[in-house]
């Protein structure tokens, strides 16, 4: 009897424990990530929180760019830049970063800045990024893919290079969508997107095409010099705030000829 009663609280204390290991094993330290980067292993997550900043500009395979540091050498007050090589796949699928996902640092004090080069394919599908997400400068040499994602601070692709085509459809922007002189080599989705904030695409380039299907612009939405190609699809976009196609090219036309054209 005396064995039984100690076998119930054994448990019952297991019991108990189970739910806080699970929720131990469902985050992830940031600095472990980078680790497995240092250590040349692939990163592969799916349904984790991640913990503490996500720099990928502090792992250990860094370059100098070496136009940059031709220019700091003539005028010594000009920026010196640095190139982060990230060389294994980068996989989060359903994943929450609790903290700041970096790929872009600029340090004031030093004047320079760090840019992370992905290799290989990088996923980042259905993940939420509760801190920032800067992505500015950042090379993604094979596949990319951001759909059903959530940015509740600026989501950062300024000056981006995408190699193939990228999604970042049913995608939520609680902030700036900031995608000003990124150029898509690919076709680029952004289907069911919704924009709560400025959607900046000033001196964006779509060569082969872009869907908006269904998005929704609740703020500004700056399409300034922006330079369309064939197919381009904005069915069922719906504008809340203003929206500036000044300037805007489409296959080298004036965007307003194209939409007379299409309303024939």
């Amino acid at each position: 009897m005396k064995a039984l009663k100690t076998l119930k609280v054994l448990f019952f204390i297991t019991a108990l424990l189970i739910p806080s290991l699970s929720f131990a094993q469902s985050q992830v330290k940031a600095t472990q990530i980078i680790d497995q980067i240092n250590a040349g292993k692939a990163v592969q997550y799916k349904g984790v929180e991640v913990v503490g900043d996500l720099d990928f500009t502090s792992i250990k395979d860094v370059t100098v760019d070496e136009e940059s540091e031709r220019n700091w050498r003539r005028h010594r007050g000009s920026t010196l830049s640095y190139w982060c090589h990230v060389r294994v796949p980068v996989s989060f699928v359903n994943c929450v970063f609790k903290d700041d996902v970096l790929a872009y640092i600029h340090d004031d004090d030093e004047n320079e800045t760090y840019n992370a080069i992905f290799y290989e394919d990088v996923d980042f599908e259905g993940c939420e990024f509760q801190e920032k997400s800067a992505f500015k400068y950042v090379q993604f040499r094979k596949n990319a893919d951001f759909k059903n994602t959530t940015y509740h601070d600026e989501a950062l692709f300024k000056y981006t290079k995408f190699s193939t085509d990228v999604s970042f459809s049913n995608s939520q922007f609680y902030r700036d969508a900031n995608f000003k002189y990124t150029k898509f080599p690919e076709f680029v989705s952004f289907d069911k997107a919704t924009f709560r904030h400025l959607a900046n695409f000033k001196y964006t380039k779509f060569p082969e095409g872009v869907t908006y299907e269904n998005a929704q612009f609740e703020g500004d939405a700056d399409f300034k010099y922006t330079k369309f190609s064939d197919p381009l699809n904005f069915d069922g976009a719906v504008f809340e705030g203003d929206a500036d196609f000044k300037y805007t090219k489409m296959d080298s036309r004036s965007f307003v000829t194209y939409l007379l054209k299409r309303k024939k």
